[in-house]
């Protein structure tokens, strides 16, 4: 009887203690996860433990030094000022600027010859996509490059049908134009991402840039180190770095079951999830147990994630002049160039698929080039010297009539979509796949509901927000969702 009595008790207590402070896991310390945790912690919910497969946080924010300064291997601009979380952090403590670059000024033709500005503006090279869609354009199921070509081939082709040099350009221009598309779309082809989506752009600047802090500081505001560290939130030691999830348990009983690669199980009433969409891509059927549910692998797969890469140069001497970026734009003739080192796909070299080359607004000696294209997954695995030579070379075919370009003495790149841990850069939606009733998004973000109906396994991440995805800001909005819905569900119970 007293046996009884008193296992009721400790039940009745350990109960009454998991409903004052549940247990909540968190896999992934990027920009989601470390919102989800210090909301949570800002609430008076402890117990919590995150789980990063890394051996840094931050995510898809991977602020490096390089060659004595900052540079951002990840994510690197503020999209927008108005309604945009990272914007009102970053603005208070006046950290963001405008970067100082003008691409449209040169755009390099690949003979070596600079394009007119003025041409340049008026063959609308880079106009965004929605340019060409003005009126009464229909985007409904269209890719953007359906857009693009349809609307600029009608445009163009008719404008230039009697001026066979510009009629050249226009044609070969739209090339440089899905280059320039991708490194915004983060997808291999400007045919695989939809021109109709739900996403919402943020009134105001869409390329502010960090100041010498780096984009890493918006991890320190959101735990509070920043600008003072003795305010930091008790985080550190919650925080398990080289930590990768092998298996999550979460329907057969009250609480969920993380167990890691190295044979560690965590116990939690609460799982949030935050990777990327390109690991639940690869591995989420052997990630949950049990699978996931129809309604959600459908969502998965109706979500783009594609890459792109951002390579670093340092130049230990000036060569340029008052210039702040170069842009490379192929002629059908050279774009078949038979350059022997690296990957090559129908008959034209990875060399093609260097975009643009721009300045670091805090150290002028160190350029970063953005690489996009479908060859981005093989391009991240060249040896360094194949890279370094590469664009060596492209940068003395654009622009060695007009600059004495020095050697390279330090590279760097990002690895996004071959890091086991990402997988891609930022998600899109699917052509063909949108549908204004029903966001993939929002499936992505519905929890798994265990034994009891309580929200077991909670997603978060930039691909779970339906209206500012591929975003810092959005990732944030969505671990602070997953935090909220957590602490609304013990709110109610007290």
């Amino acid at each position: 009887m007293l046996v009884t009595l008193y296992l009721f008790v400790f039940l009745h207590f350990v109960h009454v203690d998991v409903q004052a402070d549940p247990s909540v896991v968190i896999i992934g310390a990027g920009p989601a996860g470390i919102a989800a945790a210090t909301r949570l912690l800002e609430n008076s919910i402890n117990n919590i433990t995150i789980l990063e497969a890394e051996n840094r946080i931050g995510g898809r924010i991977n602020t490096v030094e390089f060659a004595g300064h900052f540079i951002e291997l990840g994510a690197e601009f503020c999209h927008g000022e108005r309604n945009n979380l990272v914007y009102e952090h970053a603005n208070k403590y006046n950290l963001l600027e405008l970067p100082t670059k003008s691409l449209e000024n040169n755009v390099y033709y690949s003979n070596g010859s600079k394009l007119d500005p003025s041409l340049v503006e008026e063959l609308g090279l880079q106009e965004d996509y929605e340019y060409y869609a003005k009126g009464n354009f229909n985007f409904t199921g269209k890719s953007i490059g359906d857009i693009v070509i349809e609307r600029y081939n009608k445009k163009q082709v008719e404008k230039y049908k009697n001026e066979k040099e510009k009629l050249k350009l226009a044609k070969e221009g739209l090339r440089y134009s899905e280059l320039f598309t991708l490194t915004n779309e983060g997808s291999f082809s400007w045919f695989d991402c939809s021109a109709d989506n739900g996403y919402e752009v943020c009134e105001g600047n869409q390329s502010l840039v960090w100041k010498k802090v780096g984009y890493k500081t918006i991890l320190d505001i959101l735990m509070r180190s920043y600008p003072d560290p003795n305010k930091k939130l008790p985080i550190d030691d919650k925080i398990h770095l080289n930590t990768k999830v092998q298996s999550i348990s979460w329907n057969k009983s009250e609480s969920v079951t993380v167990l890691t690669i190295d044979n560690s199980s965590y116990f939690a009433d609460h799982v949030i999830f935050t990777p990327s969409i390109g690991v639940l891509k690869q591995q989420s059927d052997k990630l949950f147990t049990p699978s996931l549910p129809s309604a959600k692998r459908e969502a998965i797969e109706a979500t783009g994630f594609g890459g792109v890469i951002k390579i670093f140069v340092h130049f230990p001497t000036k060569w340029w002049k008052d210039d702040h970026s170069f842009s490379f734009f192929w002629s059908e003739e050279d774009l078949h160039i038979d350059y022997p080192h690296g990957p090559r796909k129908s008959g034209i070299s990875w060399i093609t698929q260097l975009v643009d080359l721009e300045q670091n607004i805090n150290n002028p000696n160190v350029w970063s080039v953005w690489f996009a294209g479908d060859l981005v997954p093989e391009v991240e695995k060249l040896p360094i010297d194949v890279l370094k030579n590469g664009c060596e070379f492209v940068f003395n075919k654009f622009l060695g009539k007009n600059y004495n370009v020095t050697a390279i003495d330090q590279i760097v790149r990002s690895t996004w979509y071959t890091n086991p841990n990402f997988l891609g850069a930022y998600s899109f939606t699917k052509t063909g796949l949108y549908r204004p009733d029903l966001s993939y998004q929002e499936v992505l973000a519905e929890p798994l509901k265990g034994v009891e109906g309580k929200p077991a396994v909670l997603f978060a991440g930039e691909a779970t927000n339906p209206v500012h995805f591929s975003t810092v800001h959005g990732a944030i909005e969505t671990g602070h969702r997953e935090a909220e819905r957590i602490i609304k569900l013990y709110k109610r119970k007290q």
